[in-house]
């Protein structure tokens, strides 16, 4: 069982937060469109190499899973980035 006070956790609910934050911020309109594209690539990214600390306190069936659902992350992380890039 992983502790909810290890860093990893509490690193990935920060970014779970974070993302929170600029969803709430970016529907309500104080946030521009560019400046949500570029924290949410960040923050993505950032909770994929959370989930990859989480990952390697697992057993190996749920390790396996979080590896891919980082893996996704990643790959979303990219795209919303390279979407910024495109945008600016």
């Amino acid at each position: 069982m992983v502790a909810v006070t290890d860093p990893a956790v509490l690193l990935t609910l920060a970014w779970l937060l974070v993302l929170f934050g600029v969803a709430w911020r970016y529907q309500f309109g104080s946030l521009p469109p560019t400046r949500a594209l570029v924290l949410t690539s960040a923050a993505l990214l950032w909770l994929a190499y959370s989930l990859l600390q989480i990952g390697d306190l697992l057993s190996s069936p749920y390790d396996d899973v979080l590896n891919v659902v980082a893996i996704a992350f990643i790959v979303a992380g990219l795209s919303v980035g390279w979407r910024w890039w495109r945008a600016r």
